[in-house]
């Protein structure tokens, strides 16, 4: 596989001999307000510009939205991206959302328990099955406002197994994902985002140090940060932790447009 790492967590994944945009925010450095009541405000997002041109990332075979906050699929994406391309999202509601309001046609809400299925591609054989883990953004009354996320897990034969956490805390359906699917690759969005008043958004480096303890033999790609007005935790804070405790060896913090080969 190989995983790029774009802006935020924007990623472009390589897996199973099929390619992949996950979580596509295309539009230009400050095309979008900061988010309000949070660090930086002086800030337009995102904070830096795409690694490349749009033109080279609106052509995947897939597109997996794992919720439809502004950060994860914003208007340039809804505009330059092909209306028939296959779209995989976290639930009906939003299915439906994304047929209605931006025109979609070829849109599937991913299920609990049930994997979808999309064919390997060149120099593999079988099925890429794809597994909706649930996430939660943030704790009490914010992961409520916040509203539902998801993560998504990557199985295919030939192929380490990959997880892509998604916009969450570390909880138990993380935990559980990582015991039952066992991945060798993990994703984690980790630049504990903050709205003052209420617990951060996503996970920081203690979340990021329980996915490296629950998954001791994994490689750990730390992605979300430093992208938005309200990160909290930096590429270099998460590096220096990780040399603390012990396990950045596993970890990769990459730059954008960075191309990992796992």
């Amino acid at each position: 596989m190989i995983i790029r790492q774009i802006r935020n967590a924007t990623l472009y994944i390589t897996y199973g001999g099929k390619e992949f945009l996950l979580d596509p925010m295309l539009g230009g450095k400050g095309s979008q307000k900061p988010f309000p009541n949070s660090p930086r405000q002086e800030l337009r997002n995102p904070l830096a510009d795409l690694p490349c041109a749009a033109s080279e990332l609106i052509h995947p075979d897939y597109v997996i939205i794992t919720h439809l906050h502004r950060d994860h699929f914003d208007r340039a994406a809804a505009e330059l991206l092909d209306k028939d391309l296959p779209i995989f999202i976290q639930n009906e509601d939003e299915e439906e959302k994304i047929r209605s309001k931006y025109g979609f046609t070829c849109v599937t809400a991913l299920e609990d328990g049930c994997p979808a299925e999309v064919p390997c591609g060149e120099g593999f054989e079988g099925n890429i099955r794809i597994y909706r883990i649930p996430a939660q953004h943030s704790e009490g009354k914010m992961a409520e406002m916040s509203g539902p996320a998801c993560g998504a897990v990557f199985h295919c034969p030939g192929e380490k197994t990959l997880y892509v956490t998604g916009d969450t805390v570390w909880y138990p359906p993380v935990e559980e994902a990582v015991r039952t699917h066992q991945p060798e690759v993990i994703v984690a969005n980790a630049g504990e985002n903050l709205v003052y008043g209420y617990p951060p958004l996503i996970m920081g480096k203690e979340g990021v140090r329980n996915i490296a303890a629950a998954a001791p033999g994994a490689v750990i790609i730390a992605s979300h940060m430093e992208s938005l007005n309200h990160y909290m935790l930096s590429k270099a804070d998460l590096r220096a932790y990780a040399e603390e405790k012990g396990f950045s060896d596993r970890l990769r913090i990459p730059e954008d447009g960075e191309r990992i080969s796992l």
